[in-house]
């Protein structure tokens, strides 16, 4: 069986990702292990033997409200009694903690969610960035305010350059969403495209999947999500798709402009970024 996975650190902003885990993972027939990472220190004084014992009752404890505080918000949903795994891991080092876990696991994905409001980067966080830039495996950021909506449409950013084999990734995850594609190609100024038309047609009838396509102007002056952004006037019923090569400062520009101090486009939108297949 296919697993998911998602992170929590008990906070009301983490809630809208843990809503949509247990979503995502009863509609794709999926595992679902909620992750939570604390760090129960030893005191100075103390032999190992008693610190194991006292580990084992704090980690027994904190594994306990991780439960209750799933089960409750199943609750607040209105799901049908769903079995997950409540997983507390102890480390002081966050996001290497739950990559080491991911990675072991083998996950299908890994759902995480912004902070709340404020500038971007305080959005996001530094542990939501880190995991971004450097996990294999798909991760959905949720914004914290999200309210759940059936994911109609998956958008598709894309430069068109490996479009045969990302393109399943998003069909294995649209597909039991009910959920269609949109190619949104990202066309600089210089370059030319034959037949827009001729693609969509191709790609719908290899593929066997509604998928539509999407000319969008780049304009080199700002990022590529701001681009994005212009483009897409209403992001409800929508998740954003976009495959990135793991390089962190190309990754900061594509997802941090310069000039946005307030940017409303991450508070309403699922995130949903693969790692580029080199």
């Amino acid at each position: 069986m296919k697993k998911i996975m998602v992170t929590t650190d008990l906070s009301d902003n983490s809630k809208s990702a843990v809503r949509m885990a247990l979503r995502l993972a009863k509609l794709k027939g999926c595992a679902l292990s909620v992750v939570q990472v604390n760090h129960v220190p030893k005191p100075f004084n103390w032999t190992q033997r008693s610190y194991a014992t006292f580990l084992k009752k704090s980690m027994d404890k904190l594994t306990g409200e991780l439960g209750a505080f799933v089960s409750a918000i199943c609750r607040s949903i209105d799901l049908e009694p769903f079995r997950f795994k409540s997983v507390v891991l102890n480390s002081t080092e966050v996001v290497d903690a739950l990559s080491d876990y991911a990675r072991t696991e083998k996950f299908e994905y890994i759902l995480i969610a912004t902070r709340g409001a404020g500038t971007v980067k305080k959005l996001f966080g530094t542990h939501t960035s880190r995991l971004l830039a450097s996990s294999k495996i798909p991760i959905i950021v949720v914004p914290s305010r999200y309210r759940h909506r059936k994911i109609k449409k998956v958008i598709y950013a894309t430069d068109l350059q490996n479009i045969e084999r990302e393109l399943p990734d998003l069909v294995d995850f649209a597909s039991p969403l009910g959920a269609e594609i949109q190619m949104l190609y990202m066309k600089l100024p210089f370059e030319g495209m034959s037949s827009p038309a001729e693609l969509e047609l191709r790609v719908r009838e290899k593929y066997s999947y509604p998928i539509t396509f999407i000319q969008v102007n780049r304009n080199i002056e700002r990022s590529v999500i701001e681009d994005i952004h212009q483009t897409i006037n209403n992001g409800h019923n929508s998740i954003l798709a976009l495959f990135s090569h793991h390089d962190r400062s190309g990754f900061d520009k594509l997802l941090f402009p310069s000039n946005a101090e307030q940017y409303s486009f991450y508070a309403r939108m699922p995130l949903l970024v693969f790692a580029k297949h080199e």
